[in-house]
């Protein structure tokens, strides 16, 4: 007559199983962590540029966003996302090439903000003269 319950093998089976599901769940989520991470970037650097158009309008003074703003005041969320992948700044005022600035009225000259991270690259634009955030659609 056999006890009820499981033998050392079947119980060392199933663990195996257990960990070869984490490690195939796991190597699919690193690959698309790259992706994940620009995508948050992006989402993070439009609601901060919109914040600082907003902050442009209501205050009546002119406001800008450059990388500098990543490397020493990465003090809250979104620039912390912002500042973990690559970022380069296009502003469309000579005056001013690294920067976006948004004038008085919220209105801007314009701009582009390039981001990368692991071999994938995204754009986003602030139009000139309105001042329009949004990512550049790829085709």
């Amino acid at each position: 007559m056999r006890d009820a319950g499981f033998t050392l093998v079947e119980l060392l089976v199933v663990l195996a199983i257990i960990g070869l599901a984490g490690s195939v769940l796991s190597l699919g989520l690193q690959q698309r962590l790259p992706g994940l991470r620009l995508n948050a970037a992006v989402s993070a650097l439009e609601e901060e540029l919109r914040n600082r158009q907003s902050d442009a309008l209501v205050s009546r003074r002119e406001t800008e966003f450059s990388l500098k703003d990543l490397t020493e005041g990465a003090r809250s969320v979104r620039l912390r996302r912002i500042a973990a992948v690559e970022v380069r700044v296009v502003g469309g005022d000579p005056a001013f090439p690294e920067a976006i600035r948004f004038l008085p009225g919220g209105w801007s000259k314009g701009g582009r903000l390039l981001l990368r991270d692991a071999g994938q690259e995204k754009t986003v634009l602030v139009d000139w003269p309105l001042g329009t955030v949004h990512e550049e659609r790829q085709p």
